[in-house]
């Protein structure tokens, strides 16, 4: 795992071979996730890595800014938007997302099954 918070130690990590995955939070770099996003989807040798896009707000958020979160990040290349506060810290929710997490890492052809089955819609290439 590689933690990183700025745009330019992300786009520096991406140069390493054996990325898996990518979790951004919406708060990334203040708020640099979109420009994240752009840089993953803009080079075809990062465009299969699979992309967690997330938030987790101290303060609600309306229900139309967080489907607006989800959808956008969706047209910018996110694999799938996870809201976290949907999820109770607790075993069965943090087993909920751990599997939603190494489903993305199945290959291609087997994501939108599982996805279905968890009732997220990830986005194609």
């Amino acid at each position: 795992m590689l933690f990183v918070q700025h745009l330019v130690d992300a786009k520096r990590a991406l140069e390493e071979d054996g990325i898996k995955l990518i979790l951004i939070g919406a708060r990334f770099d203040e708020s640099r996730m979109f420009d994240l996003l752009s840089h993953i989807r803009a080079h075809a040798e990062h465009r299969k890595i699979p992309v967690v896009a997330a938030i987790i707000a101290p303060t609600s958020m309306t229900d139309e800014t967080i489907t607006g979160l989800a959808h956008t990040t969706k047209l910018f290349g996110a694999s799938v938007f996870i809201n976290l506060n949907d999820f109770a810290d607790e075993a069965t929710e943090n087993a909920r997302l751990r599997i939603i997490v190494e489903a993305l890492l199945l290959p291609a052809d087997v994501v939108p099954v599982v996805a279905e089955k968890l009732d997220i819609t990830p986005t194609t290439d």
